[in-house]
């Protein structure tokens, strides 16, 4: 009979004191509990939007670059395109004597970023008897002759194997820049 009252106490123990017990644990500790919670929530929440401020940081900036570098990138390429479309509709057609060459600006104007003074064009030289002006008319960058060294850098990205060549002949049988040469050594690469 003494089994019985221990398994009394026991289960009175389990189903009256344990539940009272934790409850008064809990009255004390819960401030406890609570505040460590909060705290660690709200670190949570700060990482995460200091996560999302970095990110929102980079997006912008790498917009910024975009709209900075990419549109006259962009408008040089559809300028060397519309270049290079005259190009070849004047190699098929012919140069067009009666025609003096209206069309050739617009090409150049569309080709030179926003930042770049104007471009004065000279006169045409008549050709001489090696045919200069022929040669360099035949060129895959328009109006080549009168572009400066680092504004032909610029123009050679994007040409085929053969038109670098080409502009590598040229080159290097009249004014021999370095900056021009070695840019197509390296394209060609």
């Amino acid at each position: 009979m003494t089994e019985n009252p221990d398994r009394i106490e026991r289960t009175l123990e389990l189903l009256l004191y344990a539940p009272l017990g934790v409850g008064l644990f809990l009255k004390d500790a819960a401030p406890g509990f609570v505040d460590m919670f909060v705290s660690r929530g709200r670190a949570e929440i700060d990482r995460r939007h200091d996560d999302v401020r970095q990110h929102v940081t980079t997006a912008r900036s790498l917009g910024q670059v975009a709209l900075a570098f990419g549109a006259p990138k962009l408008r040089e390429k559809v300028g060397r395109t519309v270049g290079d479309a005259y190009h070849r509709a004047e190699a098929l057609l012919g140069s067009p004597a009666s025609n003096p060459a209206p069309a050739r600006v617009t090409p150049n104007v569309t080709a030179r970023p926003a930042s770049a003074p104007p471009v004065a064009r000279p006169e045409p030289a008549p050709a001489s008897s090696n045919g200069n002006l022929a040669a360099s008319a035949e060129l895959p960058i328009p109006g080549y002759d009168a572009l400066s060294a680092s504004q032909v850098v610029e123009r050679l990205i994007g040409l085929a194997p053969e038109e670098l060549d080409a502009v590598h002949e040229y080159e290097a049988s009249h004014r021999q820049r370095r900056t021009i040469l070695g840019k197509i050594e390296q394209l060609a690469g």
